[in-house]
C-alpha cells in the first residue's frame, strides 16, 4: 500500500512540476526543496526494489521518479550527501 501511495504522490509531483518548474519544491516541502524531495524518491525506489515486493509498481515508480529526474535536470541520491542535506 505504500508503494501504491508514493507512486500517486510522484505521479501529482510530476505533473505539478511540468505545470510549476522548480517552484514547486518550494510549495511542496521548502525545506527539502528539490534535492531533498527527489532525493527521497529515489530512496523510495531503491528500498522497495531491494524488498523485492510488488515489482510492476516498483518499476512504475522507478519510470516515473526518472521522468522527475530527467525534467528537473537532477539525478536524486538517498541518503543525502551531507553537504546538500537540508537544515534540521
Amino acid at each position: 500500500m505504500s508503494a501504491a501511495d508514493k507512486l500517486h504522490n510522484a505521479r501529482a509531483i510530476l505533473r505539478d512540476y511540468r505545470a510549476h518548474g522548480d517552484e514547486l519544491f518550494d510549495r511542496f516541502d521548502p525545506e527539502a526543496g528539490k534535492t531533498g524531495v527527489i532525493g527521497y524518491y529515489r530512496g523510495l525506489v531503491d528500498a522497495f526494489q531491494r524488498a523485492g515486493h510488488h515489482p510492476l509498481l516498483i518499476q512504475e515508480l522507478d519510470a516515473v521518479v526518472s521522468q522527475i529526474e530527467v525534467i528537473a535536470t537532477f539525478k536524486g541520491v538517498w541518503p543525502l550527501p551531507l553537504a546538500e542535506a537540508p537544515p534540521n
